[in-house]
């Protein structure tokens, strides 16, 4: 009964992930598209898309259970507002889109502020949210040079890119980018398997491997994607931007599932097994010491 009700718990994380990250990638497209009917220009739409995907990625992974949705929808809102606002206020498609990519950094850096002194620095900054906060300052580079569709288009490339170079900088620290991810999957809401992944992490190099290879492995689907984003992206002319939007998107999908489908089969489960290893070790030292008492 209780390995059914771990199976099930485990299958609830996983679904939750799987979710999360068909999130992230189906967003961008369906928000551009939804838009299509108002008329907007294909560079704003793209840019109020990426505005809700950052809100979300600042909120935090979903399946964490922590999704921060006050800060998620103040970002998304104030963004959106100050690059609608500044569009048909005549600003102009780049200047609006700088407009709402500053404002969106702002809301991050100041999240990050006071994360950082509530906590005394007793904890690491968010590293996604930093990440965000970086492809927000590659977004105000990349649209003050160019308006071109495809141009904003294949600017999701480089914070694709932007994100496979930083998971895959984690890979040989304390904290790979998987570490922190899985953790909460493997402990399954127990403090005491939480603490028991500390120790096999600390105690088991093959812990530490399996962890690192996910974390690596993750990092180069990224940039081969972001590569793959830009061929896909400049196939096609400028006015066919809806189609290379909704076709650039289709490589990551696949890329990723592959690797869920691989990591989740023939990888995790080996540092799974490490874990319960590890549990059952410190369950059979206390009862050793009464017996021995």
């Amino acid at each position: 009964m209780h390995g059914t009700s771990d199976k099930r718990k485990k299958a609830g994380w996983l679904a939750m992930m799987v979710a999360n990250t068909a999130i992230d990638l189906v967003l961008p497209t369906v928000v551009f598209a939804l838009l299509a009917p108002t008329g907007l220009p294909a560079a704003i739409r793209l840019s109020l898309a990426g505005a809700l995907l950052a809100a979300k990625a600042v909120g935090g992974g979903m399946q964490t259970g922590e999704f921060r949705w006050r800060l998620a929808v103040a970002l998304a809102v104030a963004s959106t507002a100050a690059l609608l606002g500044c569009y048909f206020g005549g600003l102009g498609d780049t200047a609006s889109m700088v407009a709402g990519a500053v404002v969106a950094g702002l809301i991050v850096i100041g999240d990050l502020l006071r994360t950082r002194l509530r906590r005394n620095d007793t904890h690491p900054i968010d590293r996604f949210a930093v990440l965000v906060l970086a492809e927000v300052v590659a977004g105000v580079v990349l649209t003050s040079i160019s308006g071109d569709a495809r141009f904003v288009l294949a600017r999701s490339s480089l914070y694709i890119a932007v994100g496979g170079i930083v998971v895959l900088a984690t890979t040989w620290t304390e904290h790979p980018f998987m570490r922190d991810a899985l953790k909460p999957v493997a402990a399954k809401g127990d403090p005491l398997r939480a603490e028991g992944f500390d120790r096999t992490w600390s105690e088991s190099a093959r812990f530490r491997t399996i962890y690192r290879f996910v974390t690596a492995t993750l990092g180069v689907v990224l940039l081969v994607d972001a590569v793959l984003r830009v061929v896909v992206i400049y196939s096609y002319s400028p006015d066919e931007a809806g189609e290379s939007s909704l076709l650039s998107g289709l490589p990551l999908i696949v890329l990723v599932g592959l690797w869920l489908f691989v990591n989740r089969t023939f990888v995790v489960p080996r540092a799974e097994r490490l874990l319960d290893l590890e549990m059952a070790q410190a369950q059979r030292i206390p009862a050793a010491k009464l017996s021995a008492g």
